[in-house]
């Protein structure tokens, strides 16, 4: 059984529009730019951007090594 010309023309019509659809997707999340946000909240050391609806904060200084600063020695326990 062969289809009807205008059948194919939907279907030809429906699978563009998809594909279009799907690539203004794709470009719009490949191309997006960071963008720098303001972190009043997280402090001054921390840097967070912003790609169409992400946003992600990383640490703009490292932590500082805790090399020469002295640990307490645990206590010992006592037998019950």
């Amino acid at each position: 059984m062969t289809s009807s010309p205008s059948r194919r023309r939907r279907l030809a019509l429906a699978v563009a529009a998809a594909t279009l659809a799907a690539g203004a997707c794709i470009m719009t999340a490949v191309l997006a730019r960071p963008v720098t946000v303001a972190s009043s909240v997280l402090g001054a050391e921390w840097q967070c951007q912003r790609i169409v609806w992400v946003t992600s904060c990383t640490r703009v200084q490292p932590e500082i090594p805790a090399v020469g600063v002295r640990q307490k020695e645990p206590v010992p326990r006592r037998p019950v």
